[in-house]
């Protein structure tokens, strides 16, 4: 990654792209990520890496409010069926 993408909303959308690339499952495309994030907190520091999440959390939100316009449903719901979703897939990993 050069240094253009050491701005947040760059740096999200090219995990993002990586994201896409293995939503499959799991891949090698993991250990890219992994590697793209200590770059990033190499020549930006850890504390960038919480810019970079906070950065990830309002362009999630933003997607599910366009779902939830779009759809007609309360974005509160979204989030909420996310959630759950996560902590089904918590338990089942125990």
């Amino acid at each position: 990654m050069g240094l253009i993408y050491d701005d947040p909303q760059l740096a999200a959308l090219t995990l993002t792209r990586m994201a896409a690339e293995e939503s499959e499952g799991p891949s090698e495309l993991t250990g890219r990520m992994h590697a793209a994030l200590d770059d990033l907190a190499q020549r930006n520091g850890t504390a960038y890496l919480a810019e970079l999440v906070i950065t990830l959390a309002r362009t999630r939100f933003i997607a599910l409010d366009d779902l939830a316009r779009a759809t007609g449903t309360d974005t509160g719901q979204l989030l909420d069926g996310a959630e759950l979703r996560a902590l089904e897939d918590l338990s089942e990993g125990w």
